[in-house]
């Protein structure tokens, strides 16, 4: 199954879709261009004055 690239139009690979299902780009004009992914914003449960905390500790 192969689905052409939305830039080129070139045929996307079988292993880049097997890997990114969703993706409408081929490597080369996802590298120029960039990728058309959108992922979610994950938390990542920490406020931002532990994280302040957390990096001046490791920076002293």
């Amino acid at each position: 199954m192969t689905r052409p690239c939305e830039i080129c139009g070139k045929p996307i690979p079988a292993e880049r879709l097997a890997a990114l299902p969703q993706t409408r780009r081929c490597v080369k004009c996802a590298a120029t261009v960039g990728t058309d992914l959108i992922t979610a914003r994950r938390t990542v449960g920490m406020d931002i004055e532990t994280y302040k905390d957390l990096l001046s500790a490791t920076r002293s």
